[in-house]
């Protein structure tokens, strides 16, 4: 799901370096990719725009070769729950009054928040106490919410279940303007801008983070990398890598200035010192994308809002029985607790099979 430049990058590059005119320097390139799941976002730009930004519309688009994806290999062994995967990404899946009706044995019926939470919490990690024994079976398990502030709340109730001591590190936020540093202050610690930690961070031995910046990519630190907190000093955090090719390599995690991006909404100018890390017992659903988990908890609030976001959360658990959704009702219906939005952008995928 990258976009054209990177691709067109890389055409250049293998120009250059073979010294030939033919596409990617006349090697031989095999391209895949699933366009059921979620695109690149195009800043300020219009459902037309992002398509013709896509993959499909590039330049180089004719000189693939593509590899159609007609089955669900994370689901293979479950093919009942792997063709309903298909039949959400490809959005041919019945629809309700615009909504799909998810399958009665994925749903946990919906009580209130609180009590659903729990249901859901104690279905993904039934065991939270005992994982620091085996960081890899709690690495495999994760709760997915549309949003950043349903993570922070549901990553706020894990962190208090998991055992230890916490110890809590708060961000350094000024004002762009000096002038005003005094009074904004506590505003500034209220708010947690797209792509930014939390002010207070709260953190204990063997719990789960994620990075929410690229440090050093060539050493496996970057924005998604998962890790484990080993040790924690006043201005550094002892971590370990424990995804990708640098799993287990140890690293010194510093604190690094965050600032909104220009086009942020509603978010005066100032900058965030604090640890470029969040808590991963709960993660969006944009950001898990690629991973395959042994244990999905679906937790919607709210449906989902962008092309292939319901598609990538069904589609982490490699089977239905490790699959559980709780879906809160609209307008507090509770009957209606298994009917959600399905965004599929159908002229996407019409695109990516013209060849």
């Amino acid at each position: 799901m990258s976009n054209k430049e990177a691709i067109e990058a890389l055409n250049y590059m293998l120009k250059d370096i073979n010294n030939s005119t033919l596409p990617f320097g006349g090697k031989v390139i095999v391209f895949g990719g699933d366009f059921r799941q979620v695109l690149p976002v195009v800043p300020k730009g219009t459902r037309e725009q992002m398509i013709n930004a896509s993959l499909v519309k590039s330049e180089l688009w004719p000189l693939f070769t593509k590899i159609t994806l007609t089955d669900n290999m994370r689901a293979k062994q479950d093919p009942l729950f792997s063709n309903y995967l298909l039949n959400i990404g490809n959005g041919t899946e019945p629809t309700i009054d615009g909504k799909i009706q998810l399958l009665s044995s994925m749903i946990l019926p919906y009580e209130d928040d609180d009590t659903s939470l729990n249901n859901l919490i104690d279905f993904v990690f039934p065991d939270i106490n005992n994982y620091t024994e085996n960081m890899n079976t709690i690495l495999n398990r994760v709760i997915l919410t549309p949003k950043n502030e349903y993570v922070d709340h549901i990553n706020k109730i894990l962190i208090n279940r998991f055992s230890g001591n916490s110890i809590k590190y708060y961000s350094f936020d000024e004002t762009v303007d000096k002038n005003e540093q005094g009074v904004q202050e506590d505003f500034m610690n209220s708010l947690t801008p797209s792509g930014f930690p939390a002010h207070e961070l709260t953190l204990k031995l063997n719990c789960p983070i994620i990075l929410l910046r690229n440090i050093n990519t060539s050493e496996g630190l970057c924005n998604g990398t998962r890790l484990i907190c080993r040790q924690f000093g006043s201005n550094i955090i002892d971590a370990e890598i424990v995804t990708g090719d640098h799993c287990g390599k140890r690293i010194f995690l510093p604190r690094i200035p965050f600032t909104p991006l220009e086009n942020e909404k509603n978010i005066f100018p100032f900058k965030r010192t604090q640890f470029p890390i969040r808590l991963s017992f709960a993660m969006t659903i944009n950001k898990v994308q690629g991973q395959t988990l042994d244990s999905v908890g679906v937790f919607l609030p709210e449906p989902v809002f962008s092309h292939g976001q319901l598609y990538v959360a069904l589609s982490r658990a490699k089977t239905l029985s490790a699959l559980r959704v709780i879906i809160r009702p609209p307008s507090g219906n509770e009957a209606d607790n298994n009917h959600t939005l399905n965004i599929v952008y159908e002229e996407i995928l019409l695109l990516s099979n013209t060849i």
